[in-house]
């Protein structure tokens, strides 16, 4: 049975229902955990953690997580499940981000092209380097779950992913980043009050967590720095991310 290999955990907030509906239609052959966060915003890795749970408690072998804002095809979901029980453990998916190694803020990579999975097959991320798999959709092995215990939740969202990543990766798992027939990512690279606010203090928290002490070091010297710039950009909501990150303001942030 599909649904005892793998499942896929949908986290939505304010979700398009016909974007939803047209997703479920492509994941119609597997198990489909829908998250939503609409009605009690717990954050996206908090609302994925529970969907991995269900997941792993079914029996699932793989869980994948999905974004709200992704498109599918049939087609390609099924080679992508294929190319799965073809790998052993660890975190699977078609976005990968890379880590700037002076400061290790995230920058998203463009996704393979879809002909990479024919002609390549599933790229290894190498040990040593500073890439993370976006979780936009990642694919998460029920080995990889048991060792980490999941996304790590007072992120709220962003990092979250690049946070998981490093961790597999410490525990003896590989990144693998595989193309998927149809995928299209949907994000919007525009500012929003919260984006910033997060994206400020998720960022010192990574660091913080697992960075190597180098970057500790640079980013402790530099905060200053880090605070002008910021002033000067006119994101005052970074440097309120940045100010409850120093006391400890974890998790949903408080307005």
């Amino acid at each position: 049975m599909k649904d005892r290999i793998i499942s896929f955990v949908i986290v939505t907030y304010k979700p398009d229902k016909e974007v939803l509906r047209r997703m479920t239609v492509a994941l119609g052959e597997y198990r489909v955990i829908v998250i939503d966060n609409t009605e009690h915003n717990i954050g996206y890795g908090p609302a994925a953690n529970q969907g991995l749970k269900k997941a792993f408690e079914a029996g699932a072998t793989w869980a994948v997580v999905v974004n709200q804002d992704i498109t599918l095809t049939k087609t390609g979901i099924d080679k992508f499940v294929r190319t799965l029980e073809d790998g052993g453990p660890g975190i699977v998916g078609p976005e990968a981000g890379e880590l700037d190694p002076k400061r290790w803020t995230t920058v998203l990579a463009s996704s393979l092209p879809a002909v990479a999975l024919a002609k390549e097959g599933p790229v290894l991320v190498p040990d040593d380097a500073l890439l993370y798999i976006s979780g936009s959709f990642m694919a998460i092995h029920r080995n990889v779950w048991e060792a980490t215990q999941g996304f790590y939740e007072p992120y709220f969202m962003y990092y979250e992913d690049a946070d998981l990543s490093i961790r597999a990766k410490k525990a003896g798992f590989p990144l693998r980043q595989v193309a998927i027939e149809g995928f299209r990512h949907h994000a919007t690279n525009d500012k929003n009050n919260d984006k910033e606010y997060y994206l400020a203090r998720n960022h010192l928290l990574f660091v913080r967590r697992l960075a190597p002490l180098p970057v500790k070091i640079h980013e402790l010297l530099r905060i200053s720095k880090t605070l002008a710039e910021h002033h000067q950009q006119g994101n005052y909501e970074a440097i309120k991310g940045i100010g409850d990150f120093a006391t400890g303001r974890l998790g949903r942030r408080i307005t």
